[in-house]
């Protein structure tokens, strides 16, 4: 007895850790015999429900109440699933004490808290009972349920197989002093076996439900065999029962060697479609066979299955065994057959392959279509010749039911009328071929006509094409019958073509009505039959004071009588002239014509008329000489520039000579005076020039401080205004810099450099970017850029993402006239435009461009200084100094005049007329010098590359440059680039001392005199 209830309780091993209770039989205390009866007792008391229920819910629900009972709790519950990671368990069932109230409905699901969801990992990782004292993990539930509190609990888990964890919860709500050793074995005990009894019910309920199943199915079976037999016998349709097992070892050969077709692999190997025939076994056939085929003997019709096959039959069974080797299970083909006599039949054999297990029989099922395909064909004719007639017809043709309206059929024309094929026409009511607002009344019109007495006749009728346009048809509607239905056929005659040549005749008389250029239509001797009114507007002269008269009382008499001549002589003999002609209006205005005169001839080629049209192109001609002006004043502009520098020269001799002798005149007041005359008259020469080249930009700037930025989002406002929706127009300005310019000017700039980017965009669609900054730019990258002076320089950059600049264009985009755009799409005026604003701006206009990808234009304008810089007062005298100055100019009286100044002030110099010729001797003056002034533009050597090459052997040795007229040199870039000094032509004596002691005092106070420059 004690043996066996010591191994009962160690085989719970209910070893437990903190938060668990353990207690070994074994090992505890039993006091006497009696308590061992009283727990055998309560042992079977808990276990022997598990002998008298089969099914596993009422197991549970049964051992819940025994738990109650023999362990005295209050109540006792399954959980279910047992899973701290799930959001909500459920009660399965319960049991409570009577006095407690049951889970109240609704409450069944119980939220897992982290209370609860620690209590289930213990479950799960413990093989014993769990105890837990006090009910965290219930107190939400317990408050919302409306039942005590739990004070204290004994869980474990119950692990079924194939299942998930079950979780045995008994509790006390009035008694917290936990439980007893002797509770938990017993527990734990019961447990175990419940979760044991539970699954063999379930073992028993699933064998006991499969067996019940397979016997169903059994008495299914039989039933279904009979049913299928006596279906077999008394089937109408043919009905084969074939066995297909001698294929099965060609398709597996065919798998083994990857045939993918196999109807391809037997035409092209008849000898295996032979053996593929002979190896189909037929296992039966119906009735209905044998009277098909004309034989009431089934070993007879066995015999003789080659002769039902026709010569078509072939490629029929190929592609059925294509079917079969494709795995196809259930398929239909037509199959012709012969029957035992020699009668053709057509039939649809359907293959169905049977479900039996290492079966390879297949049913097939032929219908006979024999008399429904004769009846095709006897349709078909009939329709093909119909169809012909519909076909071949040239108007549109629509066949509607007499009684419903429905089209039955139609023809190719009457498809291309309305844009639709024939197969969607079919079907519509006939009132669909017409507009809404036609509908109803072409409804009414077909049911009050029954077209039997005549055919009616409809004119002025639209109907509405597929693409929404209307067509203007003459309809003949006629009652007839086919095939025994009665119908109405609609013949629809298409008249667009009469109409559109009657409004293209209206069409031309309204043209020549309202066109702008003048026409005229003359007989043959050139007496006026006709003026439009553009001719009126243009002359003076009203159509009736014209009618009969010659056009030459138009003539201004500016052109030479052969050139009349000529004009006949061509008409006269078939050709059209084409020419301009200075004609006089009737106010005596004169305007310049561009004429078209063309012969017109009758249907036997011969000329029965001349018609001229003429158009006004005296405000062209004046645009054309205006712009040949431009070219002319842009030609001046160059030749000014390029002459300046020679008047200079020759200016800076003439006044430095007279200023010179003016000093040496003394106190003759004759010779002070002519020389004085001299001077002011060198000064107005000086002055003429610098008024030629201002005059030769041609445009009157009104220049004033602005942010450009405004101008920019004042533009872009604008163009996105104009530009389409799918052009994105991206802004990104970053500077509200000032620049002193023209505002208008500024705003083409901007406008034309984004119409041109927009015109580079295909099929309208990319995006612009209109960009503003500033940045810094040094000498260097100032002559890089053109001829800009170093400093802050506000940039606006336009980019796209266009077709791009070809390389071979790049150079010559701004010149003007430049374009490779179609002559309608751009002047070839716009960057031209651009580029001669800005450089009249002090500003510089550049490209980057790549084929395919893009363009992006920059635009540098100097940024305005705050600083307001004061001129110095000038200073009349010459400054006297000391020191070595070596002077070069390739003008010898410039030398001449320099060097007798500087020698007036007290300066040792050395004059050259040759850079190479300097730099020569300043390499043997070398380190004796303190000053080399230059000319900028010589020849051999210009200044800059004479600077360069001084700078090199001596880089502290001041540099002063002198310039009669230079795009690329300027007072500021000269001070970036390092030279010391600097005097633009015509420069005076007291001009030219004043710079030198300047540059020479610099140096002497330690001043910068530049260093080392890069190559120029």
């Amino acid at each position: 007895m004690w043996l066996t209830i010591g191994t009962i309780l160690a085989e719970s091993r209910c070893a437990m850790s903190v938060g668990m209770v353990s207690w070994s039989p074994v090992t505890g205390f039993i006091a006497g015999r009696n308590m061992a009866s009283q727990i055998l007792e309560r042992l079977k008391r808990l276990t022997d429900i598990f002998n008298r229920e089969s099914d596993s819910m009422e197991i549970m629900e049964a051992a819940l109440g025994r738990f109650c009972e023999v362990l005295q709790v209050d109540r006792a519950c399954l959980l279910y699933p047992c899973d701290p990671e799930a959001g909500l368990c459920q009660i399965r069932c319960e049991s409570a004490r009577p006095d407690l109230l049951s889970v109240p409905e609704g409450m069944e699901k119980v939220r897992v808290n982290p209370e609860l969801a620690d209590l289930m990992r213990d479950m799960l990782r413990s093989e014993a009972p769990v105890v837990r004292l006090g009910g965290d993990a219930w107190t939400d539930w317990c408050r919302e349920a409306g039942v005590p509190p739990i004070r204290s609990e004994l869980a474990m888990a119950l692990k079924m197989k194939n299942d998930r964890a079950w979780g045995l919860c008994l509790q006390r709500s009035f008694d917290d002093s936990g439980w007893s050793g002797e509770e938990i074995d017993l527990f734990q005990y019961a447990a175990l076996r419940l979760r044991d009894a539970c699954e063999t019910a379930t073992l028993l309920a699933t064998v006991q439900k499969d067996i019940a199943k397979r016997q169903k199915v059994d008495a299914e079976l039989a039933r279904s065999e009979q049913r299928l037999r006596s279906l077999f016998q008394n089937s109408s349709s043919s009905l084969w029962l074939v066995d297909l097992s001698g294929l099965h070892d060609i398709i597996r050969t065919l798998h083994r060697q990857k045939v993918t077709r196999a109807d391809r692999y037997l035409r092209e190997n008849p000898a295996l479609l032979d053996d593929v025939l002979t190896r189909i076994r037929v296992v039966d056939v119906n009735p209905a066979t044998l009277e098909l085929f004309g034989t009431p003997d089934r070993e007879y019709l066995y015999n003789n299955l080659p002769r039902l096959l026709t010569p078509r039959a072939r490629e029929s069974f190929i592609r059925l065994f294509q079917n079969l080797y494709a795995e196809r299970h259930h398929f239909s083909l037509e199959f012709p057959f012969l029957t035992l006599d020699g009668r053709p039949i057509s039939t649809i054999l359907s293959i169905d392959v049977l479900p039996a297990p290492e079966s390879h029989l297949v049913l097939a099922t032929l219908t006979d279509i024999t008399a429904q395909k004769e009846a095709e064909q006897r349709l078909l004719e009939s329709r093909e010749r119909y169809r012909l007639l519909l076909e071949t017809a040239n108007d549109a043709i629509f066949v509607a039911d007499a009684e419903t309206g429905i089209i039955l059929d139609a023809n190719k024309r009457a498809a291309e009328l309305i844009g639709r094929p024939v197969s969607e026409i079919v079907g519509m009511h006939h009132t669909e071929l017409y507009p809404d607002e036609d509908r109803e009344r072409h409804r009414r019109r077909f049911q009050d006509h029954d077209y039997r007495t005549a055919t009616e006749g409809l004119h002025d009728v639209f109907v509405q094409h597929s693409d929404g346009s209307r067509i203007p048809v003459e309809i003949s509607a006629s009652r007839t019958s086919i095939g025994g239905r009665e119908v109405v056929q609609g013949i629809f005659h298409d008249i667009s073509e009469r109409l559109k040549s009657e409004e293209r005749r209206r069409l031309l008389a309204a043209a020549v009505e309202q066109v702008a250029e003048s026409v005229i239509i003359t007989d043959l001797e050139g007496n006026i039959e006709y003026v439009n009114p553009a001719f009126e507007k243009i002359t003076g002269y009203t159509y009736d004071e014209v009618i009969g008269r010659n056009p030459r009382f138009l003539n201004s008499g500016k052109l030479q009588k052969y050139h009349y001549q000529l004009l006949w002589q061509d008409i006269s003999r078939g050709r059209v002239w084409r020419g301009t002609l200075i004609n006089r209006k009737k106010d005596g205005t004169l305007f310049e014509e561009e004429s078209t005169i063309t012969p017109v001839r009758n249907n036997a080629g011969e000329i029965k008329h001349y018609v001229a049209v003429k158009r006004d192109i005296t405000r062209q001609v004046l645009q054309e000489r205006q712009i040949r002006q431009s070219q002319k004043m842009q030609a001046i502009g160059t030749l000014a520039g390029g002459v300046a520098h020679d008047f200079n020269n020759i200016l800076t001799a003439i006044l430095g000579f007279a200023e010179l002798s003016l000093l040496r005149a003394g106190s003759d007041p004759l010779l002070s005076s002519n020389l004085q005359e001299i001077i002011r008259a060198a000064d107005r020469a000086a002055k003429l020039i610098d008024q030629i080249l201002t005059f030769s930009r041609q445009t009157e700037k009104h220049v004033a401080s602005l942010q450009v930025s405004m101008i920019v989002k004042e533009v872009l406002k604008l163009l996105r205004a104009s530009l389409p929706a799918n052009i994105d127009l991206i802004a990104d300005i970053e500077t509200r810099a000032m620049v002193r310019a023209d505002p208008t000017q500024i705003h083409q700039v901007i406008m034309n450099l984004c119409t041109n980017a927009y015109q580079a965009l295909a099929h309208d669609t990319g995006w612009i970017r209109v960009s503003l900054d500033t940045v810094e730019v040094d000498a260097r990258k100032g002559v890089e850029l053109g001829n800009l002076s170093g400093g802050r320089y506000v940039r606006l950059r336009v980019e796209d993402n266009g077709r791009g600049i070809a390389p071979e264009y790049i150079n010559r985009i701004f010149e003007p006239y430049f374009t490779t755009r179609k002559k309608d799409e751009g002047t070839g005026l716009g960057l031209s435009v651009v580029h001669g604003i800005v450089n009249d701006h002090g500003g510089a206009v550049t490209v980057e461009s790549e084929p395919g990808k893009g363009s992006c234009f920059s635009v540098y304008l100097p940024e305005v200084d705050a600083a307001v810089v004061e001129q110095e007062a000038r200073d009349t005298r010459i400054e006297t100094g000391e020191g070595r100055i070596l002077v070069v100019d390739d003008e010898q009286q410039i030398v001449d005049y320099e060097v007798q100044v500087l020698e007036q002030a007290g300066y040792v110099t050395y004059g050259h007329t040759s850079s190479l010729q300097a730099l020569e001797a300043f390499n043997e003056l070398h380190g004796s010098l303190d000053l080399v002034i230059t000319d900028m533009a010589m020849p051999d050597m210009t200044g800059l590359q004479l600077y360069d090459r001084i700078k090199r052997i001596e880089p502290t040795m001041p540099v002063l440059l002198c310039t009669g007229y230079s795009e690329h040199v300027t007072a500021e870039s000269s001070r970036e680039m390092g030279i010391n000094g600097y005097l633009a032509k015509p420069f005076t004596a007291e001009q030219l001392a004043q710079e030198v002691k300047r540059v020479l005092e610099e140096k002497r106070n330690g001043g910068d005199c530049g260093g080392v420059p890069e190559s120029q």
